[in-house]
Formats: structure tokens, sequence, C-alpha cells
């Protein structure tokens, strides 16, 4: 569940454990940009309705984002042309001649996740609702929410009998300072982000870490982690 540098390639964290570790297929529901509720509701949703997908042989992997983030379910009419908007005023704003699209996780025909950025541009409604939302809930209100979530995934997947492990992209220890709370849910695995922040593997510009970053974050950390 992590930013794939590429338009081209697929050379995120999921596809390197695929090759590394020798899965036979992975399923990302990855968003761009998406926080807590989309992680919870996307898991959910695929172990309930993707019949591809047992205990026996699944593992879930969890990379939590960030725990100020923000977003709801909406029709797809809503989510589509919001996302596009926000893609050309990303790639404009960093000069990025990629073109990106921010993925969007479609529950079914109908829904999608719907991205509530913090700091949107411009004066569209859906930027306005953003804003309004963020004047209206606490940046405090939505770690907690955040926290809960990912307490009770946890006890969601254990009650399924799914094997499942936690990590974060970030030490999330000043956010919960502030509400003073843990999650001792999340698993003994170096934060990716950190770790190629010291490494000097981070991208440019957008401050995600690069193929090789996520490469041996994968190497190093994540399939030691998985064997163990």
């Amino acid at each position: 569940m992590t930013y794939n540098n590429s338009d081209v390639h697929l050379c995120s964290w999921p596809y390197y454990l695929r090759d590394l570790a020798n899965f036979e297929s992975i399923r990302n529901v990855a968003q761009a940009g998406a926080g807590t509720t989309h992680i919870f509701n996307s898991i959910i949703n695929e172990v309930e309705y993707n019949k591809k997908i047992s205990p026996e042989d699944t593992q879930i992997i969890v990379m939590w984002s960030g725990l100020t983030r923000t977003d709801t379910i909406s029709t797809q009419d809503i989510t589509t042309p919001w996302h596009n908007l926000v893609s050309a005023s990303y790639n404009e704003s960093t000069m990025n001649d990629k073109s990106n699209q921010l993925s969007t996780y479609h529950f079914n025909d109908q829904f999608a996740t719907l991205s509530l950025f913090n700091g949107p541009k411009g004066k569209t409604p859906m930027a306005d609702l953003c804003r309004a939302y963020k004047r209206h809930v606490s940046t405090d209100a939505t770690i907690y929410e955040s926290m809960l979530k990912i307490k009770s995934l946890k006890g969601y997947l254990d009650n399924k009998g799914f094997n499942s492990i936690f990590t974060i992209m970030y030490d999330p220890g000043e956010d919960l300072k502030i509400i003073d709370k843990t999650i001792d849910e999340l698993d003994d695995i170096p934060y990716l982000l950190e770790f190629a922040t010291e490494q000097k593997l981070l991208e440019g510009g957008v401050g995600h870490p690069t193929p090789d970053g996520y490469l041996r974050w994968t190497r190093e950390h994540l399939i030691p982690y998985l064997i163990k």
C-alpha cells in the first residue's frame, strides 16, 4: 500500500516482495494519498467479498499511512473527477512530466474511496468540503480515530483467521503523544521512511523512497521479519 515511483514499472515494496519472496500473486489495494480509513475499508472489503482470498493461502501486510489523513466512501462520479483534478494540480506544482494519476480503489461498480486531502488548492466544491471538514474535525480527533481503526482491523483479521503484519510508513510517536495512546498492534519492523531517509534513498520533490529504497527495505527488513 504505497506510492509507486513510475508510471511504467511496478517498483514499490509489494511487487519487490512478490518477486523476492516467491509469492504467487499480490492484491494491492493502495490508493495514493489515502489514509487509515481507506486502508481499513479496502481490506475488509477484500476479505468479505473477494472470493480469491482465504486465510489458508493469504498473507496480509498493511503499510499504514499518515494518521491525520482522511477518507470516506462516495460514488465514482464524485471520486474520479476529484482525484483527476488533484493529480493535475500535483503534476503542475512539482513539474512532474510523468502525468501521474491518483489511483482510486473501487469497492464495486458504484463506490470508491474519496480522499479529503489536507491543504487542497483551488475553490472547487470538493476543495471547499476538504477545508470545511478539517475546520470541524480536529487533528487529534483524526489521530484518535486512526488509532482505533488500526486496533479494530487487527482484531477483525485475527477473528477471521488471517495472518497479518502491520507496519507504518513513519514513526507515529509524535502523533500518538497528542492523544496519549500507543498502538501495540504494529509489528517491530523499521519504519520505511526513516530507513530511506537514513540511507539517502528519498525521491526528490515527493518525499517518498526511491525504487532502491523500497527494494532495500523489503530485502533487509520486511522479508527477514516474515521469515522469522
